[in-house]
């Protein structure tokens, strides 16, 4: 029973990674295609190997089985076969220098791309417990969660963390790699097609890992400048403020506004809420309405164990609604 329960196991286990929206083999991007060719080709190796050994084994043992006339039969010694043992050493040689001379080649390649000089723009990462900080280093914008980019442009990500080790990773767009306390790593990643793709950790970093995630908005290069004035600009006023509205911005200033900031322009300890109420998501885990944001804003941790964020379980329901009211006007 147990030699038919680990293949059923590993089978089960491989189509179900089919059912993630993190597709690694949907490359949008010369950084993410350079990898998907470099496992294609490990894969396709490893199944020449397997499907050769594999096929060895089958014809040998049904060639040698016992059977009846074999049975009392002793086989003649053979000393060896010195053209047979060159081939078994030189194959594997060969095999591994096709694998390891474009995994060099691409890993030196995408090493001298952080280094070139050119058009492109740099973007500062920080990865805290449970949330991701988007700052843009030649604009005084912050994002949380959530970042934009411009098409065809590389983008180097400088990666820093503020607290554990975290490890970012968009995979349509390329490897992944480690944000670490008190250093800074680099990631360039060039998106060639505009969409919305989704990044997480990759590295486990506490109970709420597994819902660390942020979204990358690829946009054309004219969006992006449009995108950028606007967020520069800050919101227009809101000239027909309703009276729940002042009364949720009264609150927010009174209890949310020492960690949070409310426009693209401000530094904060926790995520910036700007934009908050455009969002599909409500710390990238619960969908984006009224009911759920208050149930955030009373008892944050029942939908991320271990965020930093205390719960407000002694305001009422109108002052919920009203803060609530504030929050989706933020855009």
């Amino acid at each position: 029973m147990k030699r038919l329960l680990y293949p059923l196991l590993f089978s089960v286990s491989f189509i179900l990674t089919g059912c993630n929206s993190l597709q690694v083999l949907d490359t949008k991007g010369p950084v993410a295609k350079l990898q998907e060719n470099l496992i294609q080709l490990s894969t396709g190796i490893m199944l020449f190997v397997f499907i050769t050994v594999f096929s060895m084994f089958v014809i040998f043992t049904w060639k040698y089985r016992e059977t009846p006339q074999r049975r009392d039969m002793i086989p003649p010694y053979v000393k060896g076969n010195k053209k047979l043992e060159i081939a078994w050493t030189v194959i594997p040689i060969v095999l591994l220098l096709i694998l390891a001379v474009p995994t060099v080649q691409g890993t030196f390649s995408l090493s001298d791309s952080q280094k070139e000089q050119g058009e492109k723009m740099e973007i500062t990462v920080t990865g805290h417990q449970y949330w991701w900080e988007f700052e843009y280093n030649d604009q005084a914008i912050t994002l949380s969660n959530e970042v934009w980019i411009p098409v065809d442009t590389p983008v180097v990500f400088n990666l820093k963390s503020e607290d554990v080790i975290h490890s970012f990773w968009v995979p349509k767009l390329g490897g992944k790699k480690d944000l670490n306390p008190g250093g800074t790593n680099r990631l360039t990643l060039h998106a060639s097609e505009t969409g919305v793709y989704e990044g997480k950790c990759a590295e486990l970093c506490g109970a709420s890992h597994s819902l660390m995630r942020f979204k990358v908005h690829v946009v054309s290069k004219d969006s992006y400048d449009q995108w950028i004035n606007d967020k520069a600009k800050g919101p227009a006023p809101d000239t027909a403020a309703s009276a729940s509205y002042e009364k949720g911005k009264k609150l927010f200033t009174s209890n949310c506004l020492s960690c949070h900031a409310a426009d693209y322009t401000g530094n904060s300890d926790g995520p910036n809420l700007a934009g908050i109420g455009s969002k599909d998501m409500i710390a990238s885990v619960v969908p984006n309405n009224e009911q759920n944001m208050k149930k955030w804003i009373k008892d944050p941790k029942s939908f991320k164990p271990g965020a930093k964020m205390p719960g407000f379980k002694e305001l009422s329901d109108k002052e919920l609604e009203a803060l609530s009211n504030y929050l989706s006007h933020l855009e």
